[in-house]
């Protein structure tokens, strides 16, 4: 007993220097990781992952990992065990079909709570086989040849948005187009989801308080995805929610609202299949017609995780996007007489209508063409690593880069990517000619430099993760954009002012004031 009572008094007497001791340890074994330790990087992030929590809290980390590309090439160090990559050649490994690399627990911390519990999405689930396996039911329902069934119900949405601008034109006040374009975006997965828009055109404000919690979620994901443990600390505490009875976000209980009323219109309906398929078979439908197919998989929970990927992913990107599209072209006037002129002429000549048609917006404007994939280019929505974990064999990184060990996190980041030197001279710079033929180019030479660019491109993530939503977006895009433009002349209140910007995991853009006026 006296030396078991010895051992404590000297653990209390020197408490504070083996607490110092063991942190030294820990941070050197960090710091000296094999394969990492060979990456360049700033000096703290070796240490520990709290370099990159503050980062990201600061709401700039895209634009200061591309600090770092420029100043260490093609690989960072980001934490003690996270590589930031910019080489294209590593990221046909990393994000390709099959190479076993699987999402990290970022994406967990991104997982709504529903009733009490996390509820995995296409997106964030991190379980590759779980993936294939609720994406096979549904993934016919995203493709673009089913998506242009849905036409006539953006066109709707268009219309009831236009309505709305007119009064600002009539009035002759000032709108700020970014919350609008969130407003169209949230009105249309609504209607695509459920058919009905979920009224924030109609009341023109937040509706149930769903955008002030999806930003909360994201600034909450982004910070702590770098430190994912600290979820299950602060929300996913299995304590914590059996005290507080668990609880349900804005977004995952709008959805199961939805989802609850469809089910009992179904059960109360002799002939279910009718109900389940509404005149345009919206997204819901189409989800009960898999549970019908494939109800060992597609469950009502698992409709319910369809939905919420939807809802979240389907607005707050495609709100993003559109404000990079409009923002830059209204601060280039060069783009924009460009952009109006071909759309003019194609309007006088009957190439197109408007609302502008998906078909008519990839075969007769191939100006408005570039000037999104080059908005899109310097503006992508997601702002941090599209994190993966190296699996059993690891990663030779090339070009002299060293070699990660499984279980190493790596990943690109869009904005760090989409400036890489094949996109050609002046990176930083919106010029939307860069994605058309150049004088003296060949058309194979043009080919080839365009498909470099666009396997380059990680607007909507890469490999077998790639958004399943990216075609809705693209829809709403290729629609909306060149019929706001025909119908409206459109000017920032002060051009010299720049548009404010935080890094969340989406890179979110707040004040952009407009004057709209119809053309003469």
């Amino acid at each position: 007993m006296a030396i078991i009572s010895d051992s404590v008094s000297f653990l209390v007497q020197h408490s504070a220097s083996i607490a110092i001791f063991l942190a030294i340890v820990h941070f050197t074994r960090n710091y000296l990781k094999s394969g990492v330790s060979s990456v360049p990087g700033p000096f703290l992030a070796g240490l520990s992952n709290i370099w990159r929590f503050i980062d990201v809290a600061n709401g700039h980390a895209e634009a200061s990992l591309y600090k770092l590309h420029k100043k260490y090439g093609d690989y960072v160090r980001l934490g003690p065990n996270v590589v930031s990559v910019w080489d294209l050649d590593s990221l046909k490994v990393i994000y390709g079909i099959n190479k076993g690399y699987q999402k990290t627990k970022f994406y967990h911390v991104q997982q709504q709570l529903a009733k009490g519990k996390p509820t995995p999405t296409l997106f964030t689930t991190t379980d590759e086989e779980f993936h294939a396996s609720i994406k096979r039911p549904i993934s016919a329902a995203y493709s673009m040849s089913t998506l242009t069934e849905f036409e006539p119900f953006v066109d709707k949405t268009i219309q009831t948005f236009f309505a709305k601008l007119d009064e600002f034109v009539a009035q002759n006040n000032i709108c700020d187009i970014a919350s609008w374009l969130q407003y169209y975006a949230f009105d249309v997965i609504g209607e695509l989801t459920f058919s009905k828009p979920l009224g924030f055109l109609e009341t023109g404000g937040d509706v149930d308080g769903i955008i002030a919690a999806l930003e909360r979620m994201l600034d909450y994901s982004g910070k702590i995805g770098q430190m994912p443990w600290l979820d299950y600390l602060f929300i996913k505490n299995p304590m914590r929610q059996l005290i507080q009875g668990g609880s349900t976000g804005a977004v995952a209980r709008f959805a199961r609202a939805r989802l609850d009323e469809r089910l009992r219109e179904v059960s109360s309906s002799k002939n279910a299949s009718d109900l389940s398929q509404p005149p345009h078979r919206d997204f819901l439908g189409r989800f009960l017609e898999a549970k019908k197919e494939h109800p060992s998989i597609v469950t009502d929970n698992q409709i319910f995780s369809y939905t919420i990927s939807n809802m979240n992913a389907g607005s707050d990107t495609t709100a993003i996007s559109l404000r990079a599209i409009l923002y830059y072209t209204l601060k280039s006037p060069r783009v924009s007489k460009k952009l109006n002129n071909e759309l003019k002429v194609a309007y006088q000549k009957g190439r197109i209508s408007c609302p502008v048609s998906w078909k008519q917006s990839q075969e007769e404007l191939p100006y408005l063409d570039a000037v999104i994939k080059e908005a899109l280019r310097l503006h992508p929505a997601v702002g941090l690593l599209l994190e993966r974990v190296v699996p059993v064999g690891g990663l030779q990184l090339p070009n002299g880069g060293p070699f990660l060990p499984a279980g190493t996190i790596v990943g690109a980041n869009p904005w760090v990517i989409h400036r890489h030197s094949c996109f050609g001279e002046k990176v930083d710079s919106f010029i939307p000619e860069r994605w058309l033929q150049m004088n003296e180019e060949s058309e194979r030479e043009y080919q080839d430099r365009k498909q470099q660019m666009l396997r380059a491109t990680f607007t909507f993530g890469a490999g077998p993760r790639t958004c399943i939503g990216k075609n809705i977006s693209l829809l709403e895009i290729y629609k909306l954009m060149p019929s706001l433009f025909l119908t409206y002349k459109i000017t920032l209140e002060n051009p010299e002012k720049e548009w404010t910007t935080v890094n969340a995991w989406f890179v979110r853009q707040k004040h952009m004031d407009v004057r709209l006026t119809h053309h003469n």
